[in-house]
């Protein structure tokens, strides 16, 4: 049965009788796609029917695998992958400092072309949309564009105090100016680059319960896309893919 989570006064918490899924679909092409569109949630010990040529990515408790028809799949409970990538990610972050490109995934680039975050946590500039956060946690700025030095500008879409950021050459990652503008729970905000504002992404801070984040990669899956943070999910499947890593059942 698929997860779902109930807004209360101040955040959102979980159902105790909630069974998350077993495996989120992360996305889908071929014949059968339309039968498993993104985020469809897929519990356990069900079978995924497969006709030759689909190819059906999904996010289970460990991170990604590839699936591929013609087949039956089954999602049981024995994930044997190593875990511990998806809880890194779960984990509330405190402070976070400038992430260089380069740092994170590939060593000795600094293209930024590669680099993964190293928390879900975080306000994807080229994206916009329902940011989520555990109450308490800090959160942190993203771009994919990294090569040259910038400065944006961070503010509520409402009007009010407007905060000048700097984002050093070759960093992808900077955190929310909190002691400036500290990020509230419903509010949106404003950021654009100061050089073309039109092109401005707005974000909505959609506050978590810290004790209702889950550590497994599907759990969270579904936490994120209930709360409407799609680019969160699409950056915690991206982080989570194991590359080239298809499995093919006759």
């Amino acid at each position: 049965m698929a997860s779902f989570v109930v807004f209360a006064a101040g955040g959102v918490i979980a159902s105790p009788d909630v069974a998350w899924a077993q495996a989120v679909v992360v996305r889908s092409t071929g014949p059968s796609a339309t039968s498993y569109p993104k985020g469809k949630r897929l519990p356990a010990n069900a079978q995924v029917v497969l006709k030759s040529g689909d190819v059906v990515t999904v996010l289970d408790k460990a991170g990604t695998r590839v699936l591929k028809g013609a087949g039956t799949f089954m999602l049981d409970n024995a994930v044997n992958r190593d875990r511990s990538a998806a809880a890194l990610l779960a984990r509330s972050l405190s402070n976070p400092a400038s992430v260089r490109a380069g740092a994170v995934r590939g060593a000795g680039d600094t293209s930024g072309e590669s680099a993964m975050p190293v928390s879900i946590w975080l306000a994807d500039t080229a994206e916009g949309g329902n940011v989520c956060v555990p109450r308490g946690s800090d959160l942190y700025l993203w771009r994919t564009e990294s090569k040259a030095r910038t400065f944006t500008w961070l503010t509520e879409s409402a009007g009010g105090e407007m905060v000048r950021m700097q984002w050093p050459p070759k960093t992808v990652g900077i955190a929310w100016p909190k002691t400036m503008l500290a990020p509230q729970e419903g509010r949106v905000y404003r950021i654009y680059d100061e050089t073309a504002p039109e092109k401005a992404a707005e974000f909505r801070i959609v506050m978590l319960e810290p004790e209702v984040v889950p550590a497994d990669a599907a759990s969270l899956g579904t936490l994120l896309l209930d709360n409407g943070c799609k680019a969160q999910f699409d950056w915690l499947a991206a982080t989570l893919a194991e590359p080239e890593i298809q499995e093919q059942h006759p």
